[in-house]
């Protein structure tokens, strides 16, 4: 049996992992979480109310939004863009509504409905969900890889799917296994301003500020 192993359980983790074992149905899928808990960013992206993607459906368009990579963007948003993501959700049962600046966020206005959806199409799938399993290190072995967990386990993988987000680690892997990187440029980021005053006002967002 076909062994693929994804580093991260966060949005692209799970979506990858699920895509990969519908793709291949005989194949063992599992998701290597370092965290006790997945899916965290999920939660609170949108100010909790997760906002899953935009309502622009043209690709020339929609490349002009990212300050890097168009040319790239391009090709993989002719494959899936987000009326493929609406599609998705709808497929599964969720409904995502559009607002006055072209966000997309669940009819529900709550980031759990994404989460449970994203969690169930998994269980469904077949995907095993492994928490607290932080990776040490990553090997290539002739067709396949070594995966050394940092409580001293071993698992081998002939597929592996590194979707670490910004971690250095993730990093720092891509480039042992022979990959080069171009350096990352911040792109979503937060203000860190110390007054307690702002700590009530997460999440809250009004137009016409200075």
């Amino acid at each position: 049996m076909t062994q693929i192993v994804v580093i991260g359980g966060g949005a692209a983790g799970f979506f990858g992992a699920i895509k990969a074992a519908e793709s291949n149905p005989k194949a063992g899928v599992t998701i290597l979480e370092a965290a006790k808990e997945p899916l965290v960013k999920v939660r609170i992206s949108g100010g909790g109310r997760c906002n899953v993607t935009h309502h622009c459906f043209d690709v020339s368009q929609l490349v002009n939004y990212y300050p890097h990579g168009g040319k790239a963007l391009r090709g993989a948003f002719s494959r899936f863009q987000p009326q493929d993501t609406i599609k998705w959700f709808e497929l599964r049962g969720v409904k995502l509504k559009t607002e006055a600046d072209g966000r997309m966020f669940p009819s529900t206005d709550n980031s759990e409905t994404i989460v449970n959806c994203l969690r169930e199409s998994a269980t469904f799938a077949g995907v095993d969900l492994r928490l607290n399993s932080p990776v040490k290190s990553v090997k290539k072995q002739e067709e396949s890889f070594l995966i050394e967990l940092k409580r001293e386990e071993q698992i081998r993988a002939d597929k592996l799917l590194i979707a670490t987000g910004s971690s250095p680690f993730g990093y720092r892997t891509a480039q042992d296994l022979g990959h080069s990187l171009i350096s990352p440029v911040p792109s979503l980021f937060t203000f860190q301003i110390a007054d307690p005053r702002l700590k009530d006002l997460l999440g809250v967002a009004v137009d016409k500020v200075r």
